[in-house]
This record gives structure tokens, C-alpha cells and sequence, in this order.
């Protein structure tokens, strides 16, 4: 996907440098696709896939890429734009490469539920489903906005608010989940080992959509410049 980039020292323009992390982005999205499945196979909602299978290829796929993140950065630092506009490029840059950080951190937490024996209570299968589809839909709205970029700036900072949106609805399915989870620990109808997986479980997934928005709202700056 990179390859095109590769010895294009000298061009250092920002529809190029776009490209680029909107590439990294669509990367991150192929992830997310294979963190939703992982959850799906966890919930018991498909029996299609081994997750240690799935995790291990998430995990190939961020591996076989650092490199090119790696470029992407140095990209921006030898590019000609002014220190602000650098600035700016670089922190959008960190926050996609976070978001690729949390995806992982989170295929992990779903692993570790599955290899301690968790049963999910029925409870939560819903809004576990819910919380990782919309975090899959926010990148693609997020993907959306550097694609829009350069051709309606007007259009990017209403994606910009539609993100804004999808992370307070994903945050109040978390608030949900915790509320349900916690009530269940109560009733002693969960483990506690278990109890702590899921909530870490949930809690990483909430924390990659904030990531997410973060990345997003960062076009807000490049607007300015």
C-alpha cells in the first residue's frame, strides 16, 4: 500500500503527506474489522475463526507496518512547512499511531478473557457488540474526514462534530455495560477475575474511541493553518 511513497524524498506536500495517514488510517480500520470479529467469537455470536488465530494476524499486521508509520513521520520532519503546520501533521500522526496501539492493547484484553475461561453474562452481550461496532464505525467516520480534507474543509468539521457525537454515544454504552457488570459482581453472579477482565475489556475499548476522536479533532487544527 506504501510503496508508492517510498523514495519520494523530495516531495513533501501536504496532499501527499495526507495520503499517507490516511493509508496508516485504513490499516488501523482493517484491524478494528478483525478486533470486531475477535469480539463476535467471544460473545458466542459465530463460531468462525480461533481467536489466538485472529490475534496473532492482528498483531502481524501492525508489526509488518511500523516501518512505514516510522516514514511517515519522518516524512513530515523533512518536509518544507512551517513549524506550526509540522506540529500539527506530527500530533495527527501520534494520535493515529495511538489509535494503532489501543486496537492491539484491546485484541489483547479480549484474549485474556477467553483464555481464562470468562463466560460473558448474557446481560452484556449487547452492549459489548454495540461498544466495538461503533468504535469500528468512528474510524470509518474519521477516515471519512481525511479523505474530505482536501476537497470540503466545511465538510470536515461536520464529520468532526459527527465524531464528537459517536464518542459520547460510546461512552454512555459504556457507562451502560459498567453499571450491569458492577450490579452483576454484586449479586455475586460473577467472578471476580472475571469481573476485572471485562471491566479492563471495556474499559480499552472505550479508551480506542477516544482515541479515535482524538485523531479526528485533530484535523481542527489543520484547518486553521
Amino acid at each position: 500500500m506504501f510503496d508508492k511513497y517510498f523514495g519520494f524524498l523530495k516531495s513533501h506536500d501536504e496532499d501527499s503527506i495526507m495520503k499517507m495517514l490516511l493509508d496508516h488510517a485504513r490499516i488501523d480500520a482493517n484491524e478494528l474489522g478483525l478486533l470486531e470479529k475477535m469480539m463476535s467469537r467471544l460473545l458466542g455470536q459465530t463460531t468462525e475463526g480461533d481467536l489466538n488465530t485472529m490475534y496473532q494476524t492482528l498483531t502481524d499486521i501492525d508489526a509488518n507496518n511500523v516501518k512505514v508509520f516510522e516514514t511517515v513521520t519522518d516524512q513530515i520532519i523533512q518536509s518544507q512547512f512551517d513549524f506550526q503546520k509540522q506540529y500539527d501533521l506530527l500530533r495527527l500522526q501520534q494520535r493515529i499511531d495511538n489509535v494503532s496501539g489501543l486496537i492491539i492493547a484491546s485484541a489483547k484484553r479480549v484474549l485474556i478473557v477467553h483464555n481464562i475461561g470468562t463466560t460473558i453474562p448474557e446481560p452484556l452481550h449487547d452492549s459489548m457488540h454495540r461498544l466495538t461496532h461503533l468504535v469500528v464505525e468512528s474510524q470509518q467516520t474519521f477516515i471519512k474526514a481525511l479523505q474530505t480534507f482536501q476537497t470540503s474543509r466545511k465538510d470536515v468539521i461536520k464529520l468532526i462534530h459527527h465524531a464528537e457525537e459517536q464518542e459520547s454515544m460510546i461512552d454512555t454504552i459504556r457507562s451502560e455495560a459498567l453499571e450491569v457488570l458492577f450490579r452483576l459482581g454484586n449479586d455475586t453472579v460473577i467472578k471476580m477475575g472475571d469481573l476485572l477482565a471485562l471491566e479492563g475489556l471495556i474499559e480499552v475499548i472505550e479508551d480506542t474511541s477516544d482515541g479515535i476522536k482524538s485523531a479526528t479533532t485533530s484535523l481542527d487544527w489543520l484547518l486553521l493553518s
